[in-house]
């Protein structure tokens, strides 16, 4: 388990190297005092104030060590719910560290472990654990929408769609409680039955909830879109066309491509990695017969397909691999005496011709990938979903009670179980190994 007890932190929370500025934090009780050793300034330090001044202390060397700006936030209205200071320093290495060293020979101060100022902002009941996950996910969003769905997240959004399905759990079980209560009472309670439409609802947003995983993962992974082709039908000249870059070796040759090769561009705000693939033909090269069953494998694991034929060339894709969208290019219209009534594009890498088409015939299939989500909520972790996947069945079950008109001690148990289920995602009933193992994937710093 992550240490937390009554002592004080310290971290860069920065990263390594050098900038303009870096940022040193001290979380806990001694906080205040600590930096008062240090922190010299014409002004005193106030909660929620930055102040400027200078660190100076015999143990920082002679004279003054470095200008500063300090934000003092005291507990419990701060980030870990305890006594905070941020000391914001410029970024040069031995600054940062020389810092962080003096710092730790004050009494009662420690470094802090990995995602612990975090970890104390979920103990102090500061955020809930979807809170403190989407923390993370928002320092390592790469694109527009991983961005956009971890704000939702630390937002609140996903509490919020758990603390309606709790709420509607908890008043069945308002219900239920009461007739085991007062079953020796003259009162006509409601039957189980009337508890089935809530149910059905909270099982019906599980279901929902669980289809946004395709795209949450997609958010974090990146939309994969091979291109695909015969070789010689021009797939890396279209791929450099499209990256604006030459990535790809072309040559008249056919088979040059003998491996995958593979760049991240953005769309609409969507991370999409393009693949050049070796082209698709028989062959008893053993080069480009790994390079072909590579391709296949890229074609297996697509999100999309760009299927580039060109007028000298026919591309097949086994029957079983054809389960994906794809766009259909014809190449090299330059060289064609005519074009083929079947193609959704009929480009020239040559000329460019078609290729505005083609990228918005791409940004469209990708809008069209994107799931809004439920109640703003998409979900990106495995963890996440495969809770859901428990609490779904779980709901399921108390489903079954009801109509097999079990008793509402069993189905009150079966609610109760639903309810332990759910609070593993925002922490109220997470095991301390998920916990040790969320947090440890954090930066010290944070």
């Amino acid at each position: 388990m992550l240490p937390f007890v009554e002592d004080t932190i310290v971290a860069i929370s920065t990263p390594p190297g050098i900038g303009g500025l870096a940022v040193v934090r001290i979380s806990g009780p001694l906080a205040l005092e600590t930096i008062n050793q240090y922190f010299s300034s014409t002004q005193k330090l106030k909660p929620r104030y930055a102040t400027f001044g200078k660190l100076k202390h015999p143990s920082l060397g002679q004279g003054e060590f470095d200008d500063c700006v300090v934000t003092y936030f005291k507990g419990p209205h701060s980030a870990t719910g305890e006594d905070l200071v941020e000391i914001s320093i410029h970024g040069g290495a031995y600054l940062q560290h020389k810092l962080l060293e003096v710092l730790l020979r004050a009494p009662g101060l420690r470094t802090a472990g990995a995602g612990e100022f975090t970890f104390r902002s979920f103990l102090s009941g500061r955020i809930d654990l979807s809170r403190a996950e989407a923390v993370a996910d928002l320092i390592h969003a790469k694109d527009a929408a991983s961005h956009k769905n971890a704000r939702n997240q630390l937002m609140g959004n996903l509490r919020l769609l758990i603390d309606s399905m709790s709420n509607k759990l908890i008043h069945s079980l308002t219900i239920l409680e009461a007739e085991l209560d007062f079953s020796d009472q003259e009162i006509d309670f409601s039957p189980p039955q009337t508890l089935l439409n809530p149910l059905f609802e909270i099982r019906a947003t599980t279901e929902a909830l669980l289809e946004t995983f395709f795209y949450g993962r997609r958010l974090e992974e990146g939309i994969r879109v091979p291109l695909v082709g015969a070789p010689n039908s021009g797939k890396s000249s279209l791929f450099n066309l499209l990256l604006g870059e030459d990535r790809a070796i072309v040559t008249a040759q056919a088979g040059t491509t003998r491996d995958t090769i593979e760049k991240t561009i953005v769309i609409a705000g969507h991370s999409v990695i393009l693949v050049d693939t070796a082209g698709l033909r028989e062959t008893k090269s053993e080069a480009e017969l790994s390079g072909v069953d590579r391709s296949l494998g890229e074609i297996d694991s697509a999100d999309l397909i760009i299927l580039v034929h060109a007028p000298d060339t026919e591309t097949t894709i086994p029957d079983d691999l054809i389960h994906t969208p794809y766009i259909s290019v014809f190449n090299k219209l330059d060289l064609a005496s005519e074009t083929p009534d079947n193609m959704d594009i009929n480009l020239s890498c040559t000329t460019g011709e078609g290729l505005e088409a083609l990228k918005k015939m791409l940004y469209k299939q990708v809008i069209n990938m994107i799931n809004i989500g439920v109640g703003g909520v998409v979900l990106n972790s495995e963890r996440h979903r495969d809770v859901f996947i428990r609490f779904r069945d779980q709901i399921a079950t108390s489903i079954a009670s009801i109509q097999n008109e079990l008793g509402p001690e069993y189905i009150a148990s079966d609610l109760r179980l639903a309810l332990d289920v759910l609070g593993e995602i925002t922490g109220k009933t997470t095991p301390d190994d998920i916990l040790n193992q969320i947090f440890s994937g954090f930066c010290v710093g944070k």
